[in-house]
C-alpha cells in the first residue's frame, strides 16, 4: 500500500524469536501491502529476510533516543509499528487497515487506530464519529500511550518520542518507563487515538484479542514463552519452527 511502512523493533538478544516472526508475517500478510519495512536493532548478525530494510540503533541508549533516531528514516507518511514478539497466527484484515488509513487521512486531529481493546481499565468509550467499531482512547488517562500494535501517522510517533522521556520501554521500574511517561507527553501534544474492537474476546487482564492483526501479544513474557496464555496459538508454532523452549524456559 502506498505510503504505508511496517516498523519491526527488536533487539539483538531476540533474534532466535525472528524466523517465526518474520515466517509468520510473511504468511499471514499480502505481498506488497506495506510499501517499506524496517527492522530497529542494535545489531545484525543473524539474516533478515529480503525487503527489510535494517536501522540501527546505539545500545546504550535510552529506548527513547534509539526510537527517536531510527524513526527518521522512515518517510512513509503512515506506519504499523510492532515487536519482534507479536507474532501473527492469522490473516490481517487488508480491508480494515486501508479504512482506518483513510480516517487518519481525513482527520487531522487523530493520530492513530490501534488494533487492540486494552482491559487494564475497564470503562465506557465513546464511538469514534458515530463509526460501530472505532472507540475513542482518552489521553488523560494511564495507559493512553502503549507499545501495542496499531497504524500510525509516522511523525505523530515520531514527535511523541522525540519530546517524550529520555527512558527505556521496558524498565523493572514501570512508573518511570517510557511506555507509562509517554501518556503525559501525549497529554501536551494534544494526540488523540482510537482503537478498534469487534467483539473480541479477553486475553488475560491487560487486552482483548484482535480479529484486525491477529497476533500473539506478545509471545516472550520477561524473556519466557507466554504458553500460559497462547499455548492453542504458540504450542503448534514452537514446534512448526523447531524451538526448543526448555531454552528460554516457560512462562
Amino acid at each position: 500500500m502506498e505510503n504505508l511502512s511496517l516498523i519491526v523493533n527488536s533487539v539483538s538478544k531476540n533474534t532466535d524469536v525472528w524466523p517465526m516472526f518474520f515466517g509468520q508475517l510473511e504468511k499471514h500478510t499480502l505481498e506488497g501491502f506495506f510499501e517499506k519495512k524496517y527492522v530497529f536493532v542494535d545489531e545484525c548478525d543473524e539474516p533478515v529476510p529480503e525487503g527489510y530494510e535494517v536501522v540501527l540503533y546505539e545500545k546504550d541508549k535510552m529506548y527513547q533516543e534509539q526510537f527517536t533516531e531510527c524513526i527518521k528514516s522512515v518517510p512513509e507518511e503512515y506506519c504499523i509499528y510492532i515487536s519482534e514478539d507479536y507474532i501473527l497466527y492469522d490473516g490481517i484484515d487488508v480491508e480494515r487497515i486501508e479504512e482506518y488509513i483513510s480516517i487518519l487521512e481525513a482527520n487531522r486531529d487523530l493520530s492513530f487506530v490501534r488494533f487492540v481493546k486494552g482491559g487494564i481499565i475497564e470503562m465506557s468509550h465513546l464511538h469514534y464519529q458515530h463509526h460501530p467499531h472505532l472507540y475513542e482512547i482518552y489521553n488523560f488517562l494511564p495507559y493512553f500511550y502503549t507499545n501495542q500494535a496499531a497504524v500510525w501517522k509516522t511523525r505523530d510517533l515520531e514527535k511523541i518520542h522525540q519530546h517524550g522521556p529520555n527512558l527505556h520501554i521496558g524498565n523493572t521500574d514501570y512508573a518511570n518507563s517510557f511506555e507509562l511517561q509517554a501518556t503525559k507527553t501525549c497529554e501536551k501534544l494534544g494526540i488523540r487515538g482510537t482503537f478498534c474492537y469487534y467483539d473480541e474476546p479477553k486475553r488475560g487482564i491487560y487486552h482483548h484479542d484482535s480479529s484486525t492483526f491477529p497476533h500473539i501479544c506478545t509471545a516472550l513474557v520477561k524473556g519466557k514463552w507466554n504458553l500460559s496464555e497462547y499455548k492453542e496459538e504458540l504450542g503448534p508454532l514452537l514446534v512448526e519452527y523447531g524451538i526448543d523452549v526448555n531454552k528460554r524456559g516457560i512462562f
